[in-house]
């Protein structure tokens, strides 16, 4: 496959996948040109918008060519294939994912960056890094929900630190996540097994004896506005049928969170419930001392 080689001035690779994302995206490109670290180049595949995202992604190009690449190359079918088929193509020291819609602390790499660095102090750029933050939930309008995704959904990354645990909760959002080049040389191929990128390359990751590093700041404004391909759920607010719906659907992603850790090695249904057990466990004996 024909690889692109990132300027390594620019030694940070921002992908970002693309579907029909017009609405949004203005905010969400202008938010990381405004980044007050300027050592990233922005790569983007649409994935056959009919929207005038296309349009809008080459004129950006345009306008900046030092940092904004547009990538030609078939539709891949879907927000997974489509981030991991530019991860394939693009080379370079550090990765980041954007989605299409939400908007960048201005200080969001930054921050990612510096923890990176001093996380390789320790260990060298050979050891796979993860950097991961919060976020915080905000409506179409950018009207604060939440101040802390992870609260607001209900996630515990203080029991979800080994591979075995991860199986509990999926943990990292992909658009917070920066990784070092290490983490992709540990991805494994084919990628057929996985529910989303994020959770595939976390878990590779954790396998592959790396680290997750958590920013407990939010660095992003994850914006809800009811066309996610993913978004959060305020566990909190559920009705009655909605519940039920719910349950439905978290079965069904059960069933395939299993078959991506079985892909990866991980056991039998005994254990990956026994985990899920755990992680339920551990968060009603935190939340009865406090």
């Amino acid at each position: 496959m024909e690889q692109i080689k990132g300027n390594m001035a620019n030694n940070i690779a921002i992908l970002m996948a693309t579907y029909n994302g017009a609405k949004y995206l203005e905010e969400q490109i202008d938010s990381i040109l405004s980044q007050s670290s300027k050592q990233w180049h922005l790569y983007i595949h649409d994935d056959g918008s009919s929207d005038g995202t296309v349009e809008l992604l080459n004129d950006y190009a345009g306008k900046y060519p030092e940092q904004v690449t547009v990538m030609d190359y078939p539709s891949q079918g879907g927000a997974l294939q489509n981030f991991m088929s530019l991860l394939e193509k693009v080379e370079a020291n550090y990765y980041m994912f954007s989605d299409q819609d939400d908007v960048w602390h201005q200080d969001k790499i930054k921050k990612e960056i510096e923890r990176m660095y001093n996380e390789e102090n320790v260990r060298t750029n050979k050891v796979p890094i993860i950097v991961y933050s919060d976020l915080f939930v905000v409506d179409a309008k950018l009207n604060k929900i939440s101040d802390s995704f992870l609260t607001y959904s209900g996630i515990h990354p203080e029991f979800l630190t080994t591979f075995n645990e991860l199986g509990a909760s999926n943990l990292t959002t992909g658009c917070t996540m920066l990784f070092n080049h290490a983490v992709k040389e540990f991805v494994r191929h084919p990628f057929t097994a996985a529910t989303m990128h994020d959770a595939w390359i976390t878990l590779c990751t954790v396998k592959a004896n790396g680290v997750l590093s958590y920013l407990s700041e939010p660095l992003i404004y994850y914006r809800q506005h009811g066309r996610n391909t993913l978004g959060a759920v305020d566990i909190k607010k559920l009705t009655l049928s909605y519940r039920f719906q719910h349950l439905k659907n978290v079965l069904k992603l059960n069933q395939k969170t299993y078959h991506m850790m079985q892909a990866l090695g991980y056991g039998s249904w005994l254990k990956y419930i026994y985990y899920k057990i755990k992680y339920k466990y551990n968060i009603y004996k935190k939340t009865r001392r406090q």
